[in-house]
């Protein structure tokens, strides 16, 4: 039957029309203001209309370019104090707020940290022009600092490699008067101790006794540590001997002060030699890097995994309820509380457990780590979609192939999963675009020191742009492309696995 005209329009008016103003209101409109955004240099915090101004500048900034119903509206809106000597803007909302903001525009006005910037951002972005750690990168790692105090201990296995291995016989030598191994740990010999040594010095009677200021013991301890680390013998004995005059020190004193001077001249040495040499080549992953890593894992391991359970979970087993909800536990779990839990494990459990004291703050195991802990929380629910998936799948055609001798490997390649196309495009529809958003896990597992380690996604990197940088024009540029990003990815992905689900 075919529907009359007006019916139609009917139709529209109550359902479609309603949910397009409501897309349109909720989605369209916010992605323009943020689209807006990205192209301006707005810190977050400035408004696009003055708040309060000098009286003289909104004078000759503003009301002097506008016309007179504007300036009228203007003088309506703002209110003059003429004690401060300065306009302050009245509370306004909604539509007043737009009109306002179109008024002021027409002047030419625009402040210091809200105007238009055009593709300044996105040059930035893709140019290179932003914190390098945005990027994958290669770079060098110190492990020390020459004017930090030696370590009282250093873990074997990096000394070992990092620094010894690099070094000729009169470097080791050297580094053997320094620490000794114990254990899997090298400890520094007690008479190495810098802290101990300057405080002999501290400890003598005249200094005790304030007949030798402590601004003249600080400057002479910094004298010969100067020296030590330049292997300035000279500088050295200039240090001493004029410390020696000043102070008027006892010879037995002067000798003293000239043993401790160089104990540190070769702590100095020593330092030096740790500081150049104690290095190691890193990579780091970065933003984009980190977040191309975490979103490949999850798609592979959580799909994995869930077909896996899926399968071992479809049989006739006695406990097969208690188990699946047992796996799709931990999906019910807030994400906070999931990383609370494994923030337990990381950094309390597994060191008692294993001895290895460095899991999440270690750049090498945390990119791992984040994957797992989003793989085990996010399995359950795929493992649901997939356990619909395969009771879906007609019986009778897995008898008739076990009739016609097709093998496990069989059926699972030429009936199971074949009929499993659909679940698998909604799994890793889901598991792209969860990864590519992720937040919540990461930031509460690691935080802000997870550009120390590599382990910051996308999303977190906005956050900390918007909110602890004050840069939310470059925020925002960033977000837009990593929706149009997520919005590639899972429609190229969506259009590929369902012209395969045609085919098969």
């Amino acid at each position: 039957m075919v529907q009359k005209r007006a019916a139609r329009r009917a139709n529209f008016i109550l359902f479609v029309a309603p949910a397009l103003l409501l897309y349109a209101l909720f989605f369209l409109l916010p992605f323009g203001q943020g689209l807006r955004i990205s192209f301006t240099n707005w810190d977050g915090l400035t408004p696009k209309t003055p708040i309060s101004m000098p009286a003289a500048e909104f004078e000759s900034r503003i009301l002097s370019n506008a016309s007179e119903a504007d300036k009228s509206y203007l003088l309506s809106v703002y209110s003059l104090d003429k004690e401060a000597g300065q306009y302050a803007r009245l509370s306004i909302s909604g539509l007043a707020r737009y009109r306002l903001e179109s008024v002021i525009r027409k002047t030419g006005y625009r402040p210091a940290m809200y105007r238009d910037v055009g593709l300044a951002n996105y040059r930035a972005i893709f140019g290179g022009g932003i914190d390098e750690r945005f990027y994958p990168r290669a770079y060098e790692e110190n492990y020390f600092n020459q004017n930090s105090s030696l370590p009282p201990e250093i873990e074997a296995a990096s000394y070992e490699k990092n620094f010894l291995a690099k070094l000729g016989l009169e470097g080791k030598n050297l580094a053997a008067e320094f620490y000794v191994r114990e254990g899997n740990r090298y400890v520094l010999k007690p008479e190495k101790d810098e802290f101990s040594i300057e405080d002999r010095l501290w400890t003598l009677p005249q200094v005790e006794s304030g007949a030798i200021p402590s601004a003249e013991v600080d400057a002479y301890l910094a004298s010969i540590k100067k020296a030590g680390l330049a292997q300035d013998r000279s500088a050295l004995d200039i240090a001493i001997d004029e410390f020696a005059k000043g102070a008027t020190l006892p010879p037995e004193a002067r000798g003293k002060i000239s043993g401790d001077a160089e104990a540190i001249f070769a702590i100095g040495k020593f330092k030096s030699l740790l500081a150049n040499t104690w290095k190691a080549r890193k990579f780091d992953l970065g933003v984009v890097g980190f977040t191309i890593f975490f979103a490949v894992g999850n798609v592979v391991f959580a799909n994995l995994l869930a077909f896996w359970i899926a399968m071992a979970l479809d049989r006739k087993l006695k406990s097969r309820n208690v188990l699946r909800s047992v796996f799709f536990l931990p999906n019910v779990l807030s994400m906070i509380v999931v990383a609370l839990i494994w923030s337990f494990i990381f950094f309390h459990l597994l060191p008692r457990l294993t001895g290895i004291d460095t899991w999440m703050s270690d750049s090498a195991k945390a990119p791992w780590l984040l994957v797992f802990v989003s793989v085990w929380q996010a399995a359950g629910y795929y493992m649901v979609v997939y356990l619909a998936g395969l009771q879906n799948i007609p019986q009778d055609v897995i008898e008739a192939a076990m009739i016609d001798g097709a093998g496990p490997w069989d059926r699972l390649k030429r009936i199971t999963l074949p009929l499993l196309m659909p679940a698998f495009t909604v799994c890793i529809f889901l598991s792209i675009a969860n990864a590519l958003k992720c937040f919540d896990l990461v930031y509460a597992m690691v935080g802000p020191s997870g550009y120390a380690v590599g382990t910051v996604p996308f999303v977190m990197d906005i956050f900390f742009d918007a909110f602890a940088r004050k840069l939310a024009g470059l925020a925002t540029a960033k977000a837009t492309l990593l929706f149009l990003a997520i919005f590639l990815v899972t429609g190229l992905q969506l259009v590929i696995m369902k012209r395969k689900e045609v085919q098969l």
